[in-house]
């Protein structure tokens, strides 16, 4: 359970669900204590640590079993998008009526070849060990699921919700965070996300490296961290970036860096969603977009699709927005479904639908 968008989602439902109707506990891969563990046992829920899968696969198949045979819960929700296939098989085994399997993204986590060929395999496995299909946009439920699927209804759309009023523009906030990083009368191009190929972090300081000629005072913010930080701190050397890129690491404080950029940036290969882009246009923030990212993370006109094709487009953009407009659009929010006790009532009202004559 780390800052990572699907923790992220998991732990905004969890923390606004009515947790006096529906009872969650989680099951963690590994044993390593997370940012979030303490603040779910204060809320009622159980964390169960479970082996690796691929580092002890049997292992984790008698843990899964041993929770899944404890008679005490009729949902499994699963949140490993294709390797999910896994879990739900062994909860299917063990006599778990309602198996929701929830796609969060658009392709497989790895480029390492036999790992995305297991998860192919696992992928089109997914359906039949599910009883129902969740995912956070019509292309995340296209992908894990096919269109098949997803045409005929069977995939339900659950948006990634968010406290929206947490994440609009202070600017006090602004002024005092921006004085605590040293980034005052700085230009500040900010990326939120973990240090993962499919962020494609090596691009954007590419990016970086020729908008930094056009404007001096520029300065990069990196949130997030993640197994690719040593090379994504060898590029940062290798172009000469160090004193111009800051690396933050995981923070818990988002709504209020998210105050200090003057605009917002995501390259990703690809995305379920991009909930951070979400947060970004809460706070008024200008955002330029891989234009691999769903339609559903549209929700202001302060958006603009680039290809990473072309690194001439990200630059020129990013040199000419440069606007100091901080427009709110909360209700914009609230209306597309983001807002978070609107939705974890609903996914509530969901769970509690399901079980009825289970």
């Amino acid at each position: 359970m780390d800052r990572g968008g699907v923790s992220a989602y998991m732990m905004n439902y969890y923390r606004h669900i009515d947790r006096s109707k529906v009872q969650i506990d989680f099951v963690v891969h590994g044993f390593e204590k997370g940012v979030f563990d303490d603040e779910i046992q204060e809320l009622g829920g159980l964390l169960y640590n479970v082996p690796v899968k691929s580092k002890n696969y049997f292992g984790n198949i008698r843990a899964l079993r041993k929770i899944f045979r404890s008679g005490q819960y009729k949902i499994v929700h699963s949140h490993m998008d294709a390797m999910g296939a896994v879990v739900l098989k062994e909860a299917r085994k063990c006599g778990i009526p309602i198996r929701i399997a929830h796609s969060h993204n658009t392709d497989h986590l790895t480029n390492n070849k036999i790992k995305y060929l297991l998860n192919e395999i696992a992928r089109k496995r997914i359906n039949e060990y599910s009883t129902h299909l969740f995912a956070c946009s019509e292309l995340a439920g296209k992908w894990l699921f096919g269109e098949k699927a997803f045409n005929a209804g069977d995939v339900r759309v659950i948006k990634n919700a968010i406290e929206v009023e947490t994440y609009k523009y202070d600017k006090d906030i602004s002024n005092r965070m921006k004085k605590e990083l040293s980034l005052e009368n700085n230009y500040i191009i900010g990326n939120i996300g973990r240090f993962d190929y499919q962020k494609n972090h090596i691009f954007l300081l590419d990016v970086f490296k020729h908008v930094i000629k056009l404007i001096p005072n520029a300065k990069l913010v990196l949130v997030g961290d993640g197994h690719l930080r040593k090379k994504i701190e060898a590029k940062i050397e290798e172009l000469g970036l160090s004193n111009s890129v800051l690396l933050l690491g995981q923070c818990s404080n988002i709504n209020e860096i998210l105050c200090v950029f003057d605009v917002f940036v995501l390259p990703s290969l690809f995305e379920g969603l991009g909930i951070a882009a979400v947060e970004a246009q809460v706070n008024g923030l200008r955002c330029c977009l891989s234009d691999t990212l769903p339609k559903e993370v549209v929700v202001t006109d302060k958006i603009e699709f680039l290809s990473t094709n072309n690194i001439n487009d990200w630059v020129n953009a990013l040199v000419n927005i440069r606007s100091t407009d901080r427009t709110i659009y909360t209700k914009d929010f609230f209306d597309a479904g983001y807002d978070i006790i609107y939705a974890a009532k609903k996914l509530c009202d969901i769970y509690i639908d399901m079980v009825k004559g289970v």
